[in-house]
Order: structure tokens, then C-alpha cells, then sequence
């Protein structure tokens, strides 16, 4: 009976050991690895925008994992190509960066014999956004802006139009990649803060201010110095009637007088403007002493009905005058 008891009891040890053996001898399940770089790469997995395209100026970020000597800031050149150490200058501009990461993947395995490359590309600087100003301003050229940036601060980066030269009327603005120019009252913009003129800026926008070489006003009719006269911002009714030296006693029409404009965009065309100035002499009814605009054509009427289709066929050749040159109405210009 004590015989098989000490049976049990060393049948019993014995299995406990092996059991612990077992135990101590299985390997441990590794820890799982999907989705984790290995130490020291985890921003070479780090995501990267697929459908952003590069642009000359970007500054780019390459670490190629276990190659230090690869790895480092490289900006793409003003042609478009960029140039990474031991490889010949790639042209990158328009690529996304996933194909870039592919590009310089397979170059490395066939130009420098790596063999498994782990390439990263991000974007450490983005080229900054520029938009340009020319004509009359003070200081034209390209500027960088800001997402929001409007036309008014880039013609504050310009220097501001150039007093009494830029035609503030027909400014134009081009948008990158397009033909259309938007026509742009700046003049409305500046002076009376007309917000609907002071378009968001885009990369790649040119504004234009073009130059008034013929900022001229006609005043024509019963005045006593019938003729063209310089142009000057605000200029009004009355001060174009005094370079003209005022009325003819007995035979103007004051409270008659047209000023004849041509239609933005439409040649030939034009608005006729009434305006009863012995209101303004007699009232003060400053209404009728309206600010005038370039190549405005002011008619001082002998009779209270004057002829329009002579006014208007005079106007005309103003205005076709106007357009064939500046040196065919400067020597018109008193």
C-alpha cells in the first residue's frame, strides 16, 4: 500500500516538471508589426497628400530609411527639376508625390544599386503664393500673398498707382492659365470703397493698370475755348467749364448740357447724361456738378434741343481718334 502511494506521489512531480518545462519552452507570440515602421522610420509612413501636384519653388523632404546620406531638404528649381544627391536633376513639376516616391525608388535601385529602398517624399515648404502687378504703379512686380489677399493689398504692394497716370478705370485682371481679363474699376474701388471691384488674389494673378496717355476731356459747343483738356482725377462740370473759359453770354444753354460716355466695352456706344447746371449756379444743387471721367464729352448746347445724332457722330471720332494712338490727340490738347 506505501509502495503505491510513493508511485503516485513521483508520477505526480514528474508531471508537474515536464508541464513546467512546457511551459517555459514555448515562444512567446511576437508582438504584431502591421502598420508600424521599424524604429527610427515612422515618418517615412507617415501619410502623405496623394493628390497634391508639385510646383517649381516647392522645398521637398526625402529620407530614404538606413541611407542619412540620402536624406535631407531639396527645393524644386524655378525649371521644374529637382536635384537629389547621386542621382541626375529629375523634372518633378506637376508630379504627385506618390509618383515621385516611386520615380526615386526605382532610380535608386538601378543608379546606386540599393535593394530594397524605402523612400519618403513630403512637402517641407510649399512654394508661396505669388501674384503680380504692373503698368502705372510705382513699384511693379511679383509679389508673395496669403490666401484671402485682395486686389487693394496687392496694389499696396505695388506702391499705389502713379497720380494723374494710371487710368483707374480700365485696370484689368488676369487670372493664371486664362485669356479673359476681368475689367476692374479701381478708381470706384479707391474712392468710394466699392468692395464688389476688390477681388480675392489668386496665385498667379496679373493686374494691370494701364497708363492714360490720352486722359482727355472734351468740352465742345457755345463755350468760349471749345477744345480737348488734360484729365485730373474728381474733375468736374464746372472745372471743365472753366478751362473752356465758361459760356457765351446770350447763346449757351447751360441748363441743357450732355455729357456724352462711352459705354464700357461696347464701341460706339454710348450713355447721354443730362445735367442742368443753373441748378447748381442758382440751388447749390451739387447733383448737377457730376464728377467727370476720362474721354468724357461735354456738350454745351446752343438751343434747348440740341442735335444728338451730330453730337454722337462727334463723339465717335473722338473716340475713334482715341483709340488709333496717343500722338493723334496730344497735339489736339490745349
Amino acid at each position: 500500500m506505501m509502495r503505491s502511494l510513493t508511485s503516485l506521489v513521483f508520477l505526480g512531480l514528474t508531471y508537474a516538471c515536464f508541464a513546467q518545462a512546457g511551459e517555459e519552452a514555448t515562444p512567446a507570440t511576437p508582438p504584431s508589426v502591421v502598420g508600424t515602421a521599424p524604429s527610427g522610420a515612422q515618418d517615412i509612413q507617415a501619410p502623405q497628400p496623394p493628390s497634391y501636384r508639385l510646383r517649381s519653388e516647392d522645398v521637398l523632404r526625402i529620407q530614404v530609411y538606413l541611407q542619412p546620406q540620402l536624406t535631407g531638404e531639396f527645393p524644386v528649381g524655378q525649371d521644374g527639376y529637382l536635384t537629389v544627391s547621386f542621382l541626375d536633376p529629375i523634372y518633378v513639376e506637376g508630379m504627385t508625390i506618390p509618383e515621385l516616391i516611386k520615380q526615386l525608388e526605382t532610380l535608386y535601385r538601378t543608379k546606386i544599386r540599393l535593394k530594397s529602398p524605402l523612400v519618403s517624399v513630403s512637402v517641407a515648404q510649399y512654394r508661396p503664393l505669388r501674384a503680380t502687378v504692373g503698368g502705372a504703379v510705382f513699384r511693379a512686380g511679383s509679389y508673395s500673398i496669403r490666401k484671402g489677399d485682395t486686389l487693394r493689398g496687392l496694389l499696396n504692394l505695388g506702391g499705389g498707382p502713379v497720380k494723374d497716370t494710371a487710368d483707374l478705370r480700365r485696370a484689368t485682371l488676369q487670372r493664371a492659365g486664362t485669356r479673359e481679363l476681368i475689367p476692374i474699376d479701381l478708381y470706384a474701388l479707391l474712392n468710394f470703397n466699392d468692395t464688389s471691384q476688390n477681388f480675392e488674389i489668386q496665385d498667379g494673378d496679373e493686374l494691370n493698370i494701364p497708363e492714360g496717355k490720352n486722359l482727355v476731356i472734351k468740352v465742345q459747343g457755345k463755350v468760349l475755348a471749345p477744345a480737348l483738356y488734360p484729365y485730373r482725377e474728381g474733375m468736374t462740370i464746372s472745372e471743365a467749364l472753366s478751362l473752356a473759359r465758361g459760356e457765351v453770354p446770350g447763346r449757351s444753354r447751360l441748363s441743357k448740357i450732355l455729357v456724352i460716355r462711352e459705354r464700357p466695352g461696347l464701341p460706339g456706344q454710348f450713355t447721354y447724361i443730362n445735367v442742368d447746371y443753373v441748378r447748381f449756379i442758382r440751388q447749390r444743387d451739387a447733383s448737377q456738378n457730376i464728377v467727370l471721367q476720362p474721354g468724357d464729352l461735354v456738350w454745351v448746347p446752343e438751343t434747348n434741343t440740341p442735335d444728338t445724332n451730330y453730337i454722337s457722330a462727334l463723339a465717335n471720332v473722338y473716340f475713334i481718334l482715341d483709340r488709333l494712338g496717343g500722338g493723334i490727340l496730344s497735339g489736339l490738347i490745349k
